[in-house]
C-alpha cells in the first residue's frame, strides 16, 4: 500500500520538473549559414520562451560581449542582424526579434551559446554549420538536426519576420513605382516594381493578387534597391524600350482596364502595396508613377531621393528612391582634397549591411575595392594616393543595387 501512494507521489513531482523545465527559456534554432541570402540577412537564432517570466534575458556568444534584453511578452525570440524592420505587427503574434548586435555566426566551426533569465539558464554547443541549413535542437536534448532552408514551413518565424520586412514605416519595401496601362503600340502594358530595402526577397513569394502566377520562380529574387520591369510580353517591351540590359520578367498579367483599375501586390496572400488609376490620373498613352501620381516615363530608374543618394540600376544610370526610404548607410570622409604625400584619406562609415567601399579613377574605373562590415562604425584607411594619380577620383559606397558615389581630388 505504501508503494501504492509513493509512486502518484513520485510521479506527480516528476511532471512538475518537466513543467519547469519547458517553461525555461532555452535555444532552439540557429542558421548560420543561408544560401540563398547574405549571412547578414539570413543568419538568426531563435530563443523559445513558453510561459516563464523574468525581468530580463541574457544571451552571450562564447566570450563576446552579453546581450541584455527586456523580457518579451511573446513564446519565442528571434535573434536578427536588422532588427529596424521589426516592430511591426506582421511579424508574429507569438514571436519579437531582437538585435545580435556585432556577433556574427560562426559558418566553418562549432559554437558556444549561454542564455540565463532569474533561476534558468540554457548552454549549448551547436554543430558545424551546413551551408543553407538550419541547425534545429531536438527537444530538450544536447542533439541537433539539420533542415534546409527551403523545407522551413512557410509559417515559421522567420518567414513571419520577412512578412514583416514588407512593411516600413507603412511604406511598402517592395512597391509599383511606375505603371503603363495604356502604351502606345506596338509596345505591351508593363508595370516597373521596386526593391526599397536593403535585403534581397524572393520574387517566388510575390505576385500580382489575382493576376497570373508568381514573379519569379524558385532561386529567384531581388536585390537591394534594384529595379524590374514587369509585362506578359517581355521580348515586344524590350524591344520597344530598346534598353539591352534593363532587368524584365514574365508574368501572365491580363489586360489593364485604360480606362479605370488597379493593381494589388501580394506576398503570399497578405497586400504588400496597392494601386489605382482612373481617367483622370494621366491621359493615354502616357504612364504614371504612383508615388508622385504624376506622368512617367523612366523605366528601369529611379529618381534621387531627398537626401541627394542615388541607387545604381541595371543600366548604369541613376535610380530613383522615394525620400520615404532612407541611405541603407551614412558616410563621412576625413578630406576630399588629399596630397600625394600627405595624410591618409579615411572614411567612417555607419550601416547595419555590409558596405561595399570602392576608389574608382577619374575615368570611372575600379581601381581598389573593400568591404566594410556591417556595423563596425570605424575608419577605413582608403589609398587614395597610392592607386590614383594626380588630379580627379572617386569613392563609391553601395549595398546591393543602392550606390553613392562622391568625387575627391589627389594634388602633388
Amino acid at each position: 500500500m505504501k508503494n501504492n501512494r509513493v509512486l502518484p507521489v513520485a510521479f506527480a513531482c516528476g511532471l512538475v520538473f518537466c513543467s519547469w523545465a519547458y517553461s525555461c527559456p532555452q535555444f532552439e534554432e540557429f542558421f548560420p549559414d543561408p544560401k540563398n541570402v547574405s549571412d547578414q540577412e539570413g543568419e538568426y537564432v531563435e530563443i523559445r520562451l513558453d510561459e516563464f517570466r523574468a525581468e530580463s534575458l541574457f544571451v552571450q556568444f562564447e566570450s563576446k560581449t552579453v546581450l541584455a534584453f527586456a523580457w518579451p511578452d511573446k513564446e519565442r525570440l528571434v535573434l536578427v542582424h536588422d532588427t529596424s524592420l521589426c516592430s511591426h505587427g506582421a511579424f508574429s503574434e507569438n514571436a519579437v526579434c531582437g538585435s545580435l548586435g556585432k556577433v556574427t555566426l560562426p559558418n566553418s566551426r562549432e559554437s558556444a551559446w549561454k542564455l540565463w533569465a532569474g533561476a534558468c539558464m540554457d548552454s549549448v554547443t551547436v554543430p558545424r554549420p551546413k551551408s543553407g541549413k538550419a541547425i534545429r535542437r531536438v527537444g530538450l536534448s544536447d542533439e541537433w538536426t539539420f533542415v534546409d532552408e527551403n523545407s522551413i514551413p512557410k509559417n515559421s518565424e522567420q518567414d513571419s519576420l520577412l512578412l514583416s520586412r514588407m512593411q516600413n514605416g507603412g511604406a511598402p519595401l517592395l512597391r509599383v513605382t511606375e505603371v503603363h496601362h495604356c502604351p502606345e503600340e506596338p509596345m505591351p502594358e508593363w508595370v516597373e516594381i521596386y526593391n526599397a530595402s536593403g535585403i534581397s526577397l524572393p520574387l517566388e513569394a510575390f505576385r500580382f493578387c489575382d493576376r497570373g502566377g508568381t514573379l519569379g520562380k524558385a532561386g529567384d529574387s531581388i536585390r537591394p534597391y534594384q529595379t524590374m520591369l514587369v509585362s506578359k510580353d517581355t521580348a515586344s517591351l524590350r524591344t520597344a524600350l530598346g534598353i539591352p540590359d534593363i532587368r524584365l520578367a514574365h508574368v501572365a498579367l491580363g489586360f489593364l482596364n485604360n480606362v479605370e483599375g488597379s493593381l494589388r501586390l501580394c506576398y503570399g496572400n497578405e497586400v504588400v502595396d496597392s494601386v489605382f488609376w482612373n481617367k483622370g490620373t494621366v491621359s493615354c498613352p502616357s504612364g504614371f508613377n504612383p508615388l508622385t501620381g504624376r506622368r512617367d516615363f523612366t523605366p528601369g530608374y529611379q529618381q534621387k531621393s531627398a537626401v541627394g543618394v542615388a541607387s545604381r540600376g541595371q543600366t548604369k544610370a541613376s535610380s530613383r528612391i522615394h525620400s520615404m526610404n532612407p541611405a541603407p548607410f551614412e558616410y563621412k570622409l576625413s578630406s576630399r582634397v588629399v596630397s600625394k604625400k600627405g595624410a591618409a584619406l579615411r572614411v567612417r562609415v555607419e550601416s547595419e549591411h555590409d558596405v561595399t567601399l570602392a576608389l574608382l579613377d577619374s575615368a570611372g574605373r575600379r581601381v581598389w575595392k573593400s568591404v566594410v562590415s556591417a556595423m563596425s562604425n570605424e575608419w577605413v584607411k582608403v589609398p587614395a594616393q597610392e592607386y590614383l594619380g594626380i588630379g580627379v577620383g572617386f569613392i563609391s559606397l553601395s549595398v546591393g543595387e543602392f550606390e553613392d558615389v562622391v568625387g575627391i581630388i589627389v594634388r602633388p
